[in-house]
């Protein structure tokens, strides 16, 4: 004998909404990251990581650090919109950085602050010895949410 459940669901819409949270009492904040970010509804787009290259699989901007980080947030942002997302969307992103130091911090902060200006993501910058290419310097996944 064959069981069937058959469960009928009503549509519900749900509006997606976020909340920034960046508690008091904590340290305060660059204003290139949130400490939290609260979302409720949407869709959920997890994002692989990408970097500074092209469609044929070339590194771009080979030890140059500014050009990296300028193409692979281009890439990024090639990602969100093909997922109907915006960088506005990211509630969260890892950067993976090649022999992190204060400048390549100070290039990464300013070409940030370009790519989402309000309401940053939850974001986490990972020193790192080496990534997928040898001449790789920098790359970024992330989590967005969506309507």
């Amino acid at each position: 004998m064959l069981l069937t459940l058959t469960v009928l669901l009503g549509k519900a819409t749900l509006a997606q909404q976020k909340q920034f949270i960046n508690p008091d009492s904590l340290p305060p904040l660059s204003k290139n990251y949130s400490q939290a970010v609260k979302v409720s509804g949407g869709n959920t787009i997890y994002i692989a990581g990408q970097a500074s290259v092209n469609g044929k699989k070339e590194i771009i901007g080979r030890g140059d650090f500014k050009t990296q980080v300028i193409t692979t947030l281009a890439n990024l942002r090639t990602v969100l919109s093909a997922s109907k997302a915006t960088p506005a969307d990211l509630v969260k992103i890892n950067i993976y950085v090649v022999d992190l130091s204060a400048d390549k911090l100070l290039i990464l902060r300013d070409e940030l602050k370009n790519f989402v200006t309000d309401n940053p993501p939850v974001s986490t910058l990972i020193g790192v010895q080496a990534l997928f290419n040898k001449d790789a310097m920098i790359e970024i996944d992330g989590i967005a949410v969506t309507k």
